[in-house]
């Protein structure tokens, strides 16, 4: 596509691992998100089920990710930096049926179950964190060192090896990979949002997705303090509503999921944006989530874990 004939992007965003320029086009808008470094080679997309919620990727000559959505503006933009009163309803209700409506994108795509072609890549920001634990040498892993100790970097390596293992217990599906509010779209009638999905597909357990955007919101909901947590609380139950029931050996991947979130923010924004103070305050909220397996990040959001027994 020649991008020059759409105009200058309405948004622009970057870091050394992802550039994401936003596109007017018509009445619709252009995603385009080239991948710098760190991601899953480019390589021909599986078919996604139509009518769900996802916004599957048109793969570019060059090899960038191209998503033809109706909103320019991503759910994360809408909620981050917190400013809306929390007890505002009209706030609530606009944001919450978009993320009722990811739940349930997410649950079709792990209906497809294990479609990629082996060997089918675990979801990326696993094998950035577990590449990063081992092998960086930067000021971030040095603070995180002295604020967890050596014994809750291993806990966090094992954290990877379970999510990067299928067992019979948890078998794989096709996963998002890396769902985040930043790549949820509204569209202009705001009970309607799309997952930009296609750059991460992955293979792993299905409750890897939903923990992580938990534990999104669950980082936010504790950077922000509890004037301003309700609101991804209720984000979080309108996930999981939408989601469904869990099943019962769904709970230990989603709240690992869900700890490591916090960990691979540091990890990455050290790595691709570069070291500030304020990286401090987010790695004194780690060390919980480590003792805890990760259900720190689900109790600061409240989330109502329903599960179901397996069927016979």
């Amino acid at each position: 596509m020649n991008h020059s004939a759409l105009g200058p992007p309405v948004r622009d965003m970057r870091t050394g691992r992802l550039h994401t320029r936003v596109y007017r086009s018509g009445d619709s808008h252009l995603w385009r998100r080239e991948v710098l470094q760190d991601g899953i080679p480019a390589r021909a997309l599986p078919a996604l089920p139509a009518g769900t919620g996802l916004a599957a990727a048109e793969l570019a000559e060059d090899g960038a990710y191209e998503y033809r959505v109706a909103g320019g503006s991503s759910l994360g933009h809408l909620i981050w930096p917190p400013t809306a009163d929390p007890a505002d309803p009209a706030h609530r209700d606009t944001l919450t049926p978009a993320m009722a409506s990811t739940g349930r994108a997410l649950r079709s795509l792990h209906a497809q179950g294990p479609v990629l072609i082996d060997p089918a890549p675990v979801p990326p920001p696993v094998t950035r964190l577990a590449r990063w634990l081992h092998s960086a040498d930067d000021h971030a892993h040095h603070r995180l060192t002295a604020v967890l100790g050596p014994a809750r970097l291993r806990e966090l390596s094992d954290w990877c090896d379970v999510l990067a293992t299928p067992t019979p217990a948890r078998p794989w599906t096709l996963l998002h990979g890396e769902p985040s509010v930043g790549l949820i779209i509204p569209s202009p009638a705001p009970a309607h949002a799309v997952l930009l999905t296609g750059e991460t597909l992955s293979h792993g357990p299905a409750a890897f997705d939903t923990g992580w955007l938990i534990g999104e919101l669950a980082e936010m909901a504790r950077l922000c303090g509890p004037t301003h947590a309700p609101p991804f609380a209720a984000l979080a139950t309108a996930l999981l509503t939408g989601y469904g029931p869990l099943a019962p050996d769904d709970l230990t991947p989603l709240a690992l999921a869900a700890g490591l979130r916090s960990v691979v923010h540091v990890a990455d924004y050290a790595a691709y944006v570069g070291w500030t103070d304020g990286l401090e305050h987010c790695i004194a909220l780690l060390p919980d989530l480590v003792d805890t397996s990760g259900r720190a990040a689900l109790d600061a959001v409240a989330a109502p874990l329903s599960t179901a027994a397996p069927e016979a």
